[in-house]
């Protein structure tokens, strides 16, 4: 299975802040990794609408489009019409999008709803890599934190973010936890002259091999807490994660990694997917 690779960007905005700062953080790695961009609103045809909503939608568009002409970077833009989330995932699919960026949608209730319903149904459902997209600076990814756990695929996921990294300038950081289920989450950095133990070392490979010397983490503890509790320590501005399937019971007693960074991390959040076969 080859690295994920993002050469194809859709976002979705419905001209709120946040998703314009999806599209903001979009732009940027669009310019920075010569991806082509487009961006989409989807009129949402399961409510009524009071006012003028296609004429709001093309407002957004333009302004979302503007943004990324001042940046030198084309986009298209196209008004669809349907259900938001699975019109985007379905749009996703039908372009072969490698990255499809959202808002997170939510941040009410004094920001206990992290991720709205079309953001998480984006993240179980897209076809491709997701990113959600929170508040950043303007100079974002400035610092990258990536959790490898010894697998192929997080040798995989270490790749790309080393390829954000390298095409941004962003310090690179990749952890990995012991998971222990009980007690307190335990972290610290690898000194340059430690060894890396095996769980970590292909990742720091995969990392150097794109030009990449990143910065090596341990825990002990919950991966999916210690992800986060990194992330909050070191001030990152993008954790880059791998999803894995979980179906059934499994789910519901476990949860995804994936799904809890994305939606308690206090910053954007990479979830990476393989690419398509064929």
């Amino acid at each position: 299975m080859s690295d994920p690779e993002l050469r194809r960007i859709l976002v979705g905005t419905d001209g709120s802040p946040r998703a314009e700062e999806a599209a903001r953080q979009a732009v940027r790695l669009a310019s920075a990794l010569g991806a082509s961009l487009e961006f989409v609103f989807v009129v949402d045809t399961t409510r009524p609408h009071r006012e003028d909503v296609e004429a709001e939608g093309e407002a957004a568009l333009a302004r979302v489009v503007r943004l990324a002409a001042d940046a030198g970077v084309q986009a298209p833009s196209r008004l669809i019409a349907g259900d938001p989330a699975e019109a985007l995932v379905e749009e996703a699919a039908e372009h072969e999008v490698d990255l499809l960026a959202v808002g997170p949608d939510a941040g009410i209730l004094g920001g206990a709803i992290r991720v709205g319903q079309v953001a998480a149904h984006v993240l179980r459902e897209a076809p491709c890599s997701v990113l959600i997209a929170r508040e950043a600076s303007r100079a974002f990814p400035e610092r990258i934190l990536c959790g490898v756990d010894g697998s192929e695929g997080s040798v995989r996921t270490a790749a790309l973010a080393a390829r954000l990294a390298a095409a941004t300038g962003a310090e690179l950081r990749l952890l990995h936890v012991v998971p222990i289920f009980r007690g307190d989450n335990a972290e610290w950095t690898l000194d340059p002259d430690e060894p890396s133990p095996p769980e970590l070392e292909p990742s720091v490979r995969a990392a150097e091999a794109e030009g990449v010397t990143p910065i090596r983490e341990m825990a002990m503890g919950r991966p999916e807490s210690a992800i986060v509790t990194v992330a909050v320590r070191e001030r990152v501005d993008l954790v880059v994660v791998g999803h894995r399937g979980v179906a059934g019971v499994t789910r519901v007693l476990l949860g995804s990694v994936s799904e809890h960074v994305s939606m308690h991390a206090p910053c954007s959040v990479i979830v990476a997917r393989p690419p398509r076969a064929g």
